[in-house]
């Protein structure tokens, strides 16, 4: 049996990492968790976990053929976690040709129906 990495970098591989939320055996009990995860879903095109951990308020009409990016690193940058909302901001690292590109965005994460959703991206810190 092969032991894949997870690919949120986190150093576990996928199964004992990310691979349990995107099976729907375990929820993200953290926003950072949740961000992590959605990374994952990101990199190996799981778009029915990416539409489960959007907030319907913000969640776009996403398709298969928008996630073909090669997604090849995760940093959390710094997080402020709370109660009820959640801020992160990371840098993904994606590969556009032999080119290495990255997305920098502070997300913001809610509390919705008792579990932690990706709400939208911040222009600043908050």
């Amino acid at each position: 049996m092969t032991v894949l990495p997870c690919p949120c970098d986190s150093g576990k591989n996928l199964r004992a990492c990310c691979g349990l939320y995107l099976s729907g055996k375990a929820y993200p009990n953290t926003a950072v968790s949740l961000l992590r995860s959605r990374y994952t879903a990101y990199a190996t095109g799981n778009l029915t976990y990416l539409h489960k951990t959007w907030h319907p308020d913000s969640r776009p009409n996403l398709h298969l053929e928008d996630l073909t990016t090669q997604w090849t690193h995760l940093r959390i940058i710094r997080v402020k976690p709370g109660l009820k909302r959640s801020a992160a901001e990371f840098k993904a690292l994606y590969l556009d040709g032999n080119q290495v590109c990255e997305v920098h965005e502070i997300s913001l994460f809610k509390l919705y129906r008792k579990r932690w959703v990706y709400l939208q991206a911040c222009a600043d810190w908050p």
